[in-house]
């Protein structure tokens, strides 16, 4: 650091000039390596340049000046004394300071949000450069154009200005401007994927940035250095050179890059495991971005904290989190389709102005074909502000807007609003990858644009979700109708990159102004809709009905109190013993869940697994209760008295890639071992995943656990399901149970069970009959050689406590308990 000291000012004269130049000098290259004492060098400079009254170094001293505040996120500030500056240099016509000036003002306007202002500073800086022959100057402010495209998303384009600058530097020796365009260029090869290339380039400047004393320019480029080392799985040396940079950025004191630095730390941290300490950085960097006002770094610090918390397994800090991180996010997309509307009138001049270096016989041709590139250009920002880059659907700001104007319109019929999502989208991407993912979506487009009327509007929302705006109905049965013609075509066999995919789709139907008198109440329920046809099996159409608005509230404070009751140990365990069918002999117990609600008593799961399944915390829940049932076994010394636990698995949790490690964590925390263990899967869970189901079954078996097919003869596709999938033990639906009692249908109830049973034992399964209610339906069962039933005729399902009474029963028990037929209250 430099250590130059406060110099004393005296009478002005020639040895005042010379010292003059002097501070400058040296002030300089200390901006971007010391701004603290470049700015004391500076303020003496200024007051110095005014005693002498030599306007053009004090515009100099200004900008210089400034620059040490913008370097520190004061951008106000230097706003303030660029201006001064910007009248010091209007008091010497010529000065090419102004071009520099401009430039600064620019990038200053920029950093608070104003980019149409940003834009015209620049094209004012290019102009004076311009004319000046100045390199130095358009260097600097092309690459700050290239900036807000990196801003905008536009990082091609953003790469082909900073490498222009390159050029432009190496030719004039502008050792400042070099640097900047090649840091900037390694932030541009990170943002598309050129991460080898952003760390040789990073390696091979980082020297030449050292040399020349620039300690912001390090920073900034060790900053982008680090994701990079990460994503390419270097993570101890990301965790390293973190380490070793953060308090050169804190000392630095670019508070900015102090956030980027403590966020791409935390990011290397998290992927080595240290989940702790990621979160310590991550909430140290939302602190800076929140005190500094950055909103950018706050949302991304928010999104890796929300990670930190799943990790943990904190689902409601997670939530809450990822909330936030949303709300920010769509904010910061409202502003980037803002900028981009502020920068379409002058964009494109800034790419033409650099044609002004030839000569003035070419200069009218090339402004007739800049001014059309330009209309070109403000048509080319206006569609990409407006639609969406992949499919070429209108986007959801365009969407949103012409509902607004069909709303609006007091001579627009009735209209109607189609919400559609693919049904299973995400098995395509996760088996066959994104490009295909990508190729099937715009195929789908365009089936979309086909099926409806030229009028009508499709745009696409995001993911795999599409809405439709459907003109001038008739009547609102129209909607619905254009909605069945969709699904049908949607329906048809699509071949994407040499594959025939099947694709369904689930659609949700509003109509204004019946629905909603504004876009996001219409929205709201045509998403609502949309999620009754998912509930309803998928591959449907569901119109909005008033009533599924208040189902959706109450959907939505179940799902919350759930996640409370999971937090809040508010789950409880029920246990419905299992019998031998011929000697009555208990076998062992199925674990059922209640959840004790502090408002409406005891709920059976009909009450809330529906709800758990579809937010996604069947998963967390089926956690607990496999640990709790396997704690209880251990308790009960299943293993000495040969008994089984049975727990039942939803889809949700065999799509967990963590699964297996759940099972295995339970069962050495109750050292129960895990023959002892019997996972019942349904068949339409089994269906819906089998390739998934299959790899998964076979992990359990390899763990020793045995797996139950539960309601079987229930689904389409037993026996299919049977010779492709390795179970242990069937058990038949309490349907069959039911109608295999009785005159009317007993025969053929009869029949079906006698061959399950018969078909079970060829392949070496066990057979469990559920819903055993009468002693004629045991009687039958143990005639048919069922080996194990349950059902209220032996046992309801009991509390721990009650249910352990069974452990201490004669081994046969006596025929009177099996004698009763209790009432038949339906709760497991």
């Amino acid at each position: 650091m430099s250590t130059a000291p406060f110099l004393q000012l005296h009478p002005a004269g020639v040895g005042d000039a010379a010292h003059l130049s002097e501070l400058l000098q040296a002030a300089e290259p200390m901006v971007v390596s010391d701004a603290a004492q470049a700015e004391v060098l500076l303020r003496q400079a200024h007051a110095l340049a005014a005693a002498l009254k030599d306007d053009a170094r004090e515009a100099l001293a200004l900008t210089l000046l400034a620059a040490t505040f913008y370097f520190r996120s004061q951008f106000q500030t230097a706003t303030e004394l660029l201006t001064e500056a910007q009248r010091a240099a209007d008091r010497v016509p010529g000065d090419p300071i102004a071009a520099r000036i401009a430039n600064n003002l620019g990038l200053c306007a920029v950093a608070l949000g104003h980019y149409g202002r940003g834009m015209e500073h620049y094209q004012t800086s290019l102009n004076i450069s311009q004319a000046h022959g100045d390199d130095a100057g358009r260097a600097r402010t092309l690459g700050n154009v290239g900036l807000i495209h990196a801003d905008l998303g536009d990082y091609q384009v953003a790469l082909e200005a900073f490498q222009e600058v390159t050029a432009l530097a190496r030719k004039a020796d502008l050792s400042l401007a070099l640097s900047s365009s090649m840091i900037n260029t390694v932030r541009a090869y990170y943002h598309t994927g050129r991460l080898a290339e952003a760390l040789d380039l990073a390696t091979a400047h980082l020297p030449d940035v050292q040399a020349l004393g620039f300690r912001q320019h390090e920073v900034v480029l060790r900053v982008w250095m680090l994701p990079c080392l990460t994503d390419t799985g270097q993570l101890t040396e990301a965790v390293r050179q973190a380490e070793a940079l953060l308090p050169l950025a804190l000392e630095v004191n670019d508070r900015e890059h102090v956030v980027y630095v403590r966020v791409f730390y935390g990011q290397a941290l998290m992927a080595t495991g240290r989940l702790d300490e990621a979160h310590e950085q991550f909430q140290l960097a939302l602190h800076d971005a929140e005190q500094h006002n950055i909103t950018p770094l706050r949302r991304t610090a928010l999104g890796h904290l929300s990670q930190v918390y799943a990790a943990r397994e904190q689902w409601p800090e997670a939530y809450r989190a990822l909330q936030v991180c949303q709300d920010l996010d769509q904010a910061l997309r409202a502003e980037a389709v803002e900028r981009k509307a502020q920068v379409l009138g002058v964009q494109m001049q800034m790419e033409f102005l650099r044609q002004e270096a030839l000569a003035e016989r070419r200069r009218s041709t090339e402004l007739t074909q800049a001014n059309t590139a330009l209309q070109a250009a403000q048509e080319t920002l206006a569609y990409r502000a407006t639609h969406d880059a992949l499919t070429g659907l209108a986007n959801r700001a365009h969407f949103q807007a012409a509902a607004e104007r069909a709303l609006q319109n007091e001579h627009e019929a009735p209209f109607g609003m189609l919400f559609i999502d693919l049904d299973r989208f995400k098995q395509v991407n996760d088996t066959l990858g994104h490009d295909v993912g990508d190729e099937l979506l715009k195929e789908i487009a365009r089936r979309l644009t086909l099926v409806v009327r030229s009028g009508d509007l499709v745009a696409r929302m995001g993911g795999d979700e599409f809405t439709v705006l459907l003109h001038g109905l008739r009547s609102p049965a129209d909607a619905e109708r254009v909605a069945h013609k969709v699904l049908q075509d949607l329906a048809r066999p699509v071949q994407v990159c040499g594959h025939t995919l099947h694709v369904t789709g689930s659609i949700g139907v509003a109509v204004a102004p019946a629905d909603g008198l504004d876009v996001t109440t219409l929205q709201k329920h045509a998403d609502i809709a949309m999620y009754r046809a998912k509930q309803g099996g998928k591959n449907g159409v569901r119109t909005f009905q008033p009533a599924m608005g208040q189902d959706t509230l109450e959907r939505a404070a179940m799902e919350e109190d759930l996640r409370t009751a999971i937090r809040e140990d508010q789950l409880v365990l029920h246990y419905q013993a299992q019998f031998d069918a011929r000697t009555r002999r208990l076998v062992g117990y199925e674990a059922l869940v209640r959840w004790r609600h502090p408002r409406q008593g005891l709920l059976p799961p009909g009450r809330f697994i529906g709800v758990a399944e579809d937010s996604g915390l069947i998963v967390p829940l089926g956690a607990w209760v496999l640990r709790e049932a396997c704690r209880q076994a251990g308790e009960w010394q299943a293993t000495d008295r040969g008994l089984t636990m049975s727990v039942n698995v939803s889809a949700l949790q065999l799509e967990d890639a963590g699964f297996l490690g759940t099972v295995q964590d339970a069962l050495q925390d109750a050292g129960l071992p895990p023959g002892q263990l019997v996972l019942e899967l349904t068949e339409s869970a089994v269906l819906g995943h089998r390739g998934n189901a299959a790899g998964q079954l076979a992990g359990l078996r390899a763990l020793g656990v045995r797996v139950a097919l539960d309601d079987f003869g229930t689904g389409q596709s037993s026996l299919s399901l049977l010779r492709q999938l390795q179970v242990d033990i069937l058990k038949i639906d309490r349907s069959f149970v039911q109608d295999a009692q009785g005159a009317a249908g007993s025969g053929s109830a009869r029949v079906l069970i006698d061959a399950m049973v018969s078909l079970a034992h060829s392949l070496n399964m066990r057979v469990t009959a559920e819903g055993v209610e009468t002693p004629e339906q045991h009687a039958l069962l143990s005639e048919m050689a069922c080996d194990s039933v349950q059902g209220y005729l032996m046992a309801r399902p009991l509390p721990a406590g009650e249910a352990a009474a069974y452990l201490h029963e004669e081994e046969h028990l006596r025929s009177d308990r099996w004698g009763a037929v209790p009432g038949l209250e339906q709760v497991s």
